[in-house]
């Protein structure tokens, strides 16, 4: 085994589990079209698809664990939505993983392409003036912070339960209601089933979610999306893991990969979970919008036009 083919691997990861963590979406949809796409172009070992998405998920795995222990500790995290996401997304993402396996092959890459393009059009998409207008949540300062509130709206009457304040770690405190927390139950977790079958959507069905229909500051939905999609992956990716490793033994699994990425995603997730905040969200939209619709049309065109080049 060349344990030095893959060194590329680990500043890729620094750039790709960094976009992620700052912005909630799944490191994984960016890591697919490397593996798939961006191989065969280097001339490196390849991975089959089922390869690539437990590979990927695994990866992730490891990103967002990174991520997941530092918004802990900046204490942003809305814990009670997070468990009840998690009882549902958990299970179905190890669901998902088990289908891939069994899903066709040229099946799972069209719909990785199709899922792509479906992602960029939802990120660029503005909320509507009413949406923005209903914002609930507050900032307000920690008693002794030297700095002023920052008040979006004023904070409306909460349904029985969906009443939150948070205070993270540097004096921030965030009041605001859980709007739809059952209805997204339902959207994380076909996003989780996705997720184990493709790679991603829990995070993508996950963040805008919490933003848009549950209202939540944009700090705890991002903090909140990523524990949520931390205990997603690891469902699905150790499920993917015993399935290659079942199929043929532990030498299947791309362990020279695996040694140079992991450092890059815990790094990356570092970097990321640093600049959250830092970066306006129309911009970080725009640019992933428009990221996933390229990553989108090069899958399609690569699996059906160029197919016999990425076979």
């Amino acid at each position: 085994m060349d344990w030095t083919v893959y060194w590329f691997m680990l500043p890729v990861c620094i750039a790709i589990a960094g976009t992620a963590m700052f912005s909630g979406i799944s490191g994984a949809a960016m890591l697919i079209p490397v593996f798939l796409i961006g191989f065969p172009l280097l001339d490196v070992p390849r991975l089959t698809t089922v390869e690539a998405i437990g590979t990927s998920l695994f990866l992730e795995t490891s990103g967002f664990g990174m991520g997941l222990y530092r918004y802990l500790r900046l204490r942003l995290v809305d814990t009670a939505t997070a468990r009840r996401l998690i009882a549902l997304t958990l299970p179905l993402g190890m669901l998902g993983a088990l289908a891939s396996a069994q899903a066709p092959v040229q099946a799972l890459r069209i719909g990785y392409g199709a899922a792509m393009v479906a992602l960029a059009v939802l990120l660029v998409r503005e909320p509507d003036h009413a949406e923005r207008v209903r914002s609930v949540a507050i900032a307000v300062p920690a008693p002794g912070a030297a700095f002023a509130p920052i008040v979006s709206s004023a904070h409306p009457p909460c349904p029985r339960g969906s009443a939150r304040h948070i205070t993270a770690s540097d004096g921030r405190s965030f009041v605001y209601c859980a709007h739809g927390v059952r209805g997204q139950q339902m959207l994380s977790g076909a996003g989780a089933f996705f997720a184990g079958l493709i790679s991603t959507g829990v995070g993508e069905a996950t963040l805008p979610g919490l933003i848009r229909r549950s209202r939540f500051p944009v700090a705890v939905a991002a903090a909140t999306s990523t524990v949520v999609v931390a205990g997603t992956v690891l469902g699905a990716a150790l499920t993917h893991m015993v399935q290659l490793a079942a199929d043929g033994g532990l030498s299947a699994i791309p362990w020279n990969l695996i040694a140079w990425a992991v450092p890059g995603a815990v790094i990356g997730a570092f970097v990321g979970t640093s600049l959250q905040g830092k970066v306006s969200a129309r911009a970080t939209r725009w640019f992933l919008g428009t990221l996933f619709m390229f990553i989108g049309a090069a899958f399609l065109l690569a699996f059906t036009v160029f197919a016999e080049r990425f076979a």
